[in-house]
């Protein structure tokens, strides 16, 4: 029984030690959730208060200067992501301030050669930071106390030159009698609009036959040829001037380099005025005279010029330079004949056709000649005349004598007549 009871107790026992072990895990537990999600809780805390601060520390976009002595230039801060012309001031030191210096607008100028450091930082201004805060409403602005270090390097610069070589737009004119051209001067110094005056070398002679350039570089095609000239360009104080102010400090320099144009005029047009006899025989009888004649030219009336002959019996026959000729007594023979035309007529042929060329064949044409006797003495003239002065009958001519024969026969006739008609009245 004593057993039993001491059973009983100790099953009690382990039951209520049981129970008070369940009722501590259940509130260590709950304790070390609650400790848990209060962490959680602090830690989103955190990471939503990161999220709305903003860094706006200045970031520059140089990272070191390297220049020369003069030369200038200006320091450039990077802009907020999302915004544009946020403005601010400078603060920088230069460990020695006699080879750079720099202002509170971040402009720096090179003063002398040598090697130093500088240090930046950047206010944004008050307007500035406005703008971003109206930007990120809900950001917190943060700016690090940071300044960035540049290295620094200052040299002698190089000696600058500008070259004021002339050089033109041509170097080959290539163009027909009277057209015209314009030469232009290359940009010097980055300055376009060049002023001052062209001088063209052309060879004396033929050359200055063939084309001709004034000083404000118009050229003119006069005859057709080939030349070659040298063409150069005298700039004016104006322009002089441009060319310095454009590039301050530096040397202008010219090189003794000839600049060479090659020229090729041709003729407008080539027109062929070789002159054509209009006649290739002459047939007459002595004492005829006639004319020779040259077809005219297209286009112009009233052509002059000469003739010359070469007879070869001048005894038959005589041309003179007017292009005349005469029978002298009967044959046949024959002579070459070339004719030029006269200055005048060239001239025409300059005025009708300008910028042409003419061309002229050297050629001769053969004229024959036959003469017969002229036996009545009114030889109707053979060529391109006709006869002048009236020419009598001669005495043993056929048809006079027959004209005679039938006169007495018609008097024979009348007489007759009369006789038979005088008898009957009787």
């Amino acid at each position: 029984m004593k057993t039993v009871k001491s059973l009983m107790l100790g099953i009690l026992f382990s039951s209520a030690l049981l129970a008070f072990s369940t009722v501590s895990f259940a509130t260590e537990d709950s304790t070390a959730a609650e400790i848990k999600t209060a962490e959680v809780s602090e830690t989103e805390t955190k990471v939503t208060e990161a999220k709305k601060e903003m860094n706006i520390t200045p970031k520059f976009k140089i990272k070191e200067i390297k220049t020369t002595i003069g030369e200038k230039g200006t320091i450039q801060v990077e802009q907020i992501e999302g915004m544009k012309d946020l403005k601010g001031s400078f603060k920088t030191t230069v460990a020695d301030k006699s080879i750079l210096s720099i202002n509170e607008k971040g402009q720096w100028q090179g003063l002398k050669a040598g090697k130093t450091k500088a240090t930046l930082d950047f206010e944004w201004d008050k307007e500035s930071l406005e703008k971003i805060q109206e930007k990120y409403p809900d950001h917190q602005l943060i700016k690090q106390d940071i300044a960035q270090e540049l290295p620094v390097e200052v040299t002698q610069p190089e000696e600058k030159t500008v070259d004021i070589t002339p050089n033109f737009n041509s170097g080959l004119v290539s163009a027909k009698i009277g057209e015209t051209g314009q030469f232009k001067v290359d940009p010097m110094g980055g300055v376009a609009d060049l002023k001052g005056t062209y001088l063209a070398y052309i060879p004396e002679g033929a050359g200055r036959e063939i084309i001709s350039v004034d000083a404000n570089g118009k050229w003119t095609a006069l005859k057709p040829g080939t030349t070659e000239f040298i063409l150069d360009f005298q700039l004016s104080d104006e322009s002089l001037k441009a060319i310095e102010q454009k590039n301050p400090g530096s040397t202008l320099i010219r090189r003794d380099i000839a600049y060479s144009v090659k020229v090729e005029v041709k003729p407008a047009g080539l027109l062929d005025i070789t002159p054509t006899i209009d006649s290739t025989s002459i047939n007459g009888k002595v004492g005829d005279t006639g004319q020779l004649k040259v077809k005219p030219i297209e286009g112009i009336d009233d052509t002059k010029g000469s003739f010359v002959t070469a007879i070869q019996d001048p005894s038959i026959i005589e041309v003179d330079a007017a292009g005349k000729w005469t029978a002298l007594k009967a044959g046949t023979t024959e002579f070459t004949v070339t004719y030029n035309w006269s200055d005048e007529t060239m001239k025409k042929l300059a005025e009708k056709y300008p910028g042409y060329e003419f061309s002229k064949k050297e050629t001769t044409q053969v004229i024959k000649v036959t003469i017969s006797e002229n036996t009545t003495g009114s030889v109707k003239p053979v060529g391109t005349t006709k006869p002048t002065g009236k020419q009598l009958p001669a005495t043993n001519d056929s048809s006079t004598n027959g004209f005679w024969i039938t006169g007495l026969f018609l008097v024979f006739l009348a007489s007759i007549g009369w006789y038979k008609k005088s008898s009957m009245n009787r």
